[in-house]
C-alpha cells in the first residue's frame, strides 16, 4: 500500500490527486464539490486524498471552479457616506486575507445586463449593498451557487445577511421623542427605506405602541437640498414639533429648511436622524441620531463571503443563510428636546 506524503514536503494539490486517481482536474473538482462523479471513480478519488493527505484549499478550487480570487461588491453609489463606510470595512478585512474586493457601480437602468457583467468576471463571491431601491431585483440575478452575503435591506433567507437593525434603531429614536413629549412624529424617508426591517417600520411600531396615528411619511432624495425644502413646507404648519430624518443629511436640510421658515431646533421643532455622519456632532445644532457600525457591517460580510467559500471548499455544511446583526446605537445631542408647553 502506498505511504502518505510526508508532513515535511510540499502539500498535494488537487493535481496530485487527479494524477494518482487517474482521473482529470475537474473531475476531482466536481467530486470535492458532490457533482455527477461514477461510483468507481469517487472510490479512485476518495483512495487518493486519503494517501495523499490531501486538504482542499478554498482559493484553489474556486480557480479550478474558474473562478478567481475577487469579491465583487455591488452597491448603487459608492460615494454616500453609509455605502463608503461599509466599503472601507471590507476592504480592512480583506487585506492580506487572500481576497481581493473590487466594486461594481449599478448605476444605469439595464441592472441585469450590468450584474451579468460582473458575473461574467467569475468573482468568488459576491457583497451586495442593499441599500438603494436599484439592488432590489439583484438578487434574484445571482446564482445560488455563488457565495453571497446580503448587507441591509430585508430579509432574504435565500443569503447570509448582515443586519443593520434599522427597524430597531427607527423604533428607539422615535421613542426617544415620544419621551420627550412630543405627541406625533413626522417621519422623512430616504429612497429604498421601506419594508419590516427599515427605519421608517421602527417609526411606525413606536407611533403604534404609543396609541399615535403616524402622519403619512414624506419622501426624499438623497440631496440635502430636497430635504431643505421639506423643512420650509414643515415650518408653516405649528403642528410639527418633532421630525425622524432617514439619515442625518436628510436632517441637516430640514433644520435649514425650518430655520428658513421661522422655526427653532430644537426650541420650536426637534429634528433627528440616523447613522452619525461625521458632521452631525459639529452641525448646529449638533444632531441626535443612531450610530451605525458600517464598518463592522462591512467586516462581518467578508467574513460571511470567504467563510461559505471555505465551507464549500472543505466539504463542511456551509453557513449561506446566516443572519448577522450588527446594532446601532443611540446617541442624543442638541438637535432634540422637550416639547414646547
Amino acid at each position: 500500500m502506498a505511504r502518505r506524503r510526508s508532513t515535511d514536503t510540499k502539500p498535494a494539490s488537487i493535481k496530485d490527486v487527479a494524477a494518482l486517481a487517474g482521473v482529470s482536474v475537474p473531475t476531482v473538482s466536481r467530486y470535492l464539490n458532490d457533482r455527477g462523479v461514477s461510483d468507481e471513480k469517487r472510490t479512485r478519488i476518495a483512495r487518493a486524498i486519503d494517501m495523499l493527505g490531501y486538504r482542499p484549499n478554498p482559493i484553489a478550487q474556486a480557480l479550478v471552479n474558474e473562478r478567481t480570487s475577487m469579491i465583487a461588491v455591488m452597491c448603487a453609489d459608492i460615494t454616500l457616506f453609509g455605502q463608503a463606510q461599509t466599503y472601507k470595512g471590507i476592504e480592512q478585512r480583506a487585506h492580506g486575507g487572500g481576497y481581493s474586493p473590487d466594486v461594481f457601480v449599478l448605476g444605469g437602468r439595464d441592472v441585469a445586463h450590468e450584474v451579468r457583467s460582473c458575473l461574467d468576471r467569475n468573482p468568488a463571491g459576491l457583497i451586495l449593498m442593499n441599500f438603494d431601491p436599484e439592488c432590489a431585483d439583484v438578487l434574484d440575478l445571482v446564482p445560488h451557487d455563488l457565495p453571497t452575503a446580503v448587507i441591509a435591506g430585508n430579509r432574504d433567507e435565500r443569503f447570509a445577511q448582515i443586519s443593520l437593525a434599522e427597524d430597531d434603531g427607527g423604533y428607539r429614536i422615535t421613542r426617544h421623542l415620544l419621551e420627550l413629549g412630543h405627541r406625533s412624529v413626522q417621519y422623512i424617508g430616504i429612497p429604498g427605506g421601506v419594508g419590516s426591517y427599515s427605519r421608517m417600520a421602527g417609526w411606525q411600531r413606536a407611533c403604534r405602541e404609543a396609541g399615535i396615528v403616524a402622519p403619512d411619511p414624506i419622501a426624499c432624495t438623497w440631496r440635502p437640498q430636497d430635504a431643505r425644502a421639506i423643512g420650509r413646507r414643515l415650518a408653516d404648519d405649528p403642528a410639527v414639533t418633532a421630525v425622524f430624518a432617514g439619515n442625518d443629511e436628510t436632517a441637516m436640510g430640514v433644520i435649514r429648511g425650518l430655520r428658513d421658515g421661522g422655526r427653532r431646533v430644537p426650541d420650536d421643532v426637534s429634528v433627528v436622524g440616523f447613522d452619525d455622519h461625521p458632521l452631525a456632532s459639529i452641525w448646529d445644532p449638533a444632531i441626535t441620531t443612531i450610530r451605525q457600525d458600517f464598518h463592522r457591517a462591512g467586516a462581518a460580510a467578508f467574513d460571511a463571503v470567504t467563510g461559505i467559500i471555505a465551507d464549500l471548499g472543505e466539504g463542511r455544511v456551509d453557513s449561506r443563510t446566516q443572519l448577522v446583526e450588527v446594532p446601532g446605537e443611540l446617541v442624543i445631542r442638541q438637535s432634540s428636546g422637550p416639547a414646547a408647553r
